[in-house]
């Protein structure tokens, strides 16, 4: 019985150090695209990264994607445009990417170095895919590489929002949440420390 109570508390304790800190930074990048905000300058994509570097399994790519959903639909509503349009899975394609991204480079690894390096990748493929939508589903652009090639000239001024957004909130989340988690590690420790002496 003693055993069965350690094991339950070990996992207790990676539940709230791994899982709530990374769920709140989750639903704070679903608050932050309802807040005024510069173009494509949001939580979402460095969101995205950190869920695949600190939530496991399965979870890192459901608990992001579904809080995507939920915003557009939200946001659809509002501001009147489709929720479901021809490019959006591309772009929820790279969205999964930055996720593959954190798992594979940033897992128990908040390195500067490595951070930016992945963060700049993941507003790169971001920025290529998503353009490569609008070029493919929209009437904007004729459908030639010329058409192709000015579809992403027209897109670089956005991309500075996307690329700033995603090296800024990357080193908030990793440098903060981090530190977050260990603080709420240490204590949840030291009260269970505190319960196994008063027994």
């Amino acid at each position: 019985m003693q055993k069965l109570d350690q094991i339950l508390k070990r996992i207790k304790s990676k539940l709230v150090t791994k899982h709530t800190v990374s769920i709140f930074g989750v639903i704070l990048s679903g608050i932050s695209r309802f807040l005024p905000h510069p173009p494509n300058f949001t939580l979402v994509g460095a969101m995205t990264v950190y869920s695949g570097a600190r939530i496991q399994g399965w979870k890192s790519f459901v608990y992001p994607i579904f809080m995507i959903l939920v915003t557009d639909f939200i946001l659809s509503r509002i501001h009147g445009f489709d929720w479901f349009y021809e490019g959006l899975p591309f772009v929820y394609c790279s969205l999964l990417i930055n996720v593959l991204l954190g798992k594979i480079f940033l897992t128990n690894n908040n390195k500067f170095v490595s951070v930016f390096g992945v963060s700049l990748f993941a507003s790169a493929q971001f920025f290529v895919l998503s353009n490569f939508s609008v070029w493919a589903f929209s009437t904007l652009y004729p459908k030639t590489p010329e058409g192709l090639l000015t579809c992403y000239i027209a897109a670089i001024p956005y991309f500075g929002g996307t690329l700033l957004g995603d090296l800024i909130y990357t080193s908030i989340l990793f440098g903060i949440l981090d530190r977050v988690a260990l603080k709420v590690k240490a204590n949840f420790t030291k009260s269970e420390t505190k319960e196994e002496l008063s027994v």
